[in-house]
């Protein structure tokens, strides 16, 4: 598959990086962006999260599933991807047949059934097929497309750029009483490690070494920030 620049959209598109010699757009909805092979990468997406909070007696907001598959639907549109990937955690717990998310993640993938879709199953993702008939190519493990090798964990591989989530991570920004957590895309030394994609997902703390790179997302923006 190949991209014609004209043809994306890359309003949201707020910072390019380039990886394994690859464009990448890192996006202020905590997606990446790879025209030259028009997949859409996310990581963390928890679906069915709140329902399993609340079912544990928490008073947790509902109406995430719908918040995030809009995000995700709004994604593919804006950059006119074929394939979506996720990098692991696309449940946040194995869901029963009846759990409301199912049935609305089931319609979105029939209004979408030309978007490929993989996964790379992450420590979450304690299922092999999800119970209802949606085309999910699933994964154990590292999965290698093109330069990048995708896969839930962070780590070094030999083949390429590991592409990556689990950590959630953010950066605390200012000083004393005014600070803010902020989810960030990190460029490390093996590789991008993803932001949650979920609205409803906390966040792993982390500090880049010396070369590293840190995009800061902010009110929708992505923009990179000092390290040193």
């Amino acid at each position: 598959m190949s991209a014609n620049a004209d043809s994306i959209d890359t309003t949201t598109c707020q910072a390019e990086l380039t990886l394994g010699g690859e464009q990448l757009y890192l996006r202020g909805d905590h997606s990446v962006f790879w025209p030259a092979q028009r997949t859409l990468f996310v990581a963390d997406t928890h679906f069915g999260k709140s329902g399993v909070f609340r079912k544990q007696g928490m008073n947790v907001p509902s109406g995430t599933t719908e918040t995030d598959l809009a995000r995700l639907e709004a994604a593919l549109a804006e950059t006119g991807a074929y394939r979506l990937v996720v990098l692991g955690d696309f449940v946040h717990a194995p869901p029963a047949a009846d759990a409301p998310w199912l049935a609305r993640f089931a319609t979105w993938r029939a209004r979408h059934a030309d978007i490929e879709i993989m996964v790379t199953r992450g420590n979450h993702d304690r299922v092999k097929q999800l119970p209802v008939d949606v085309a999910i190519d699933w994964q154990a493990g590292a999965r290698q497309i093109g330069t990048f090798v995708c896969q839930h964990e962070p780590g070094a591989d030999a083949r390429g750029p590991v592409l990556a989530g689990h950590i959630h991570p953010v950066v605390r920004l200012g000083s004393g009483a005014e600070t803010v957590r902020l989810p960030v895309f990190w460029r490390h030394e093996h590789g991008l490690m993803l932001p949650a994609f979920s609205s409803f997902a906390g966040g792993g703390r982390v500090s880049p070494a010396p070369g590293d790179r840190m995009f800061v997302i902010a009110d929708g923006e992505v923009i990179e920030a000092a390290t040193g």
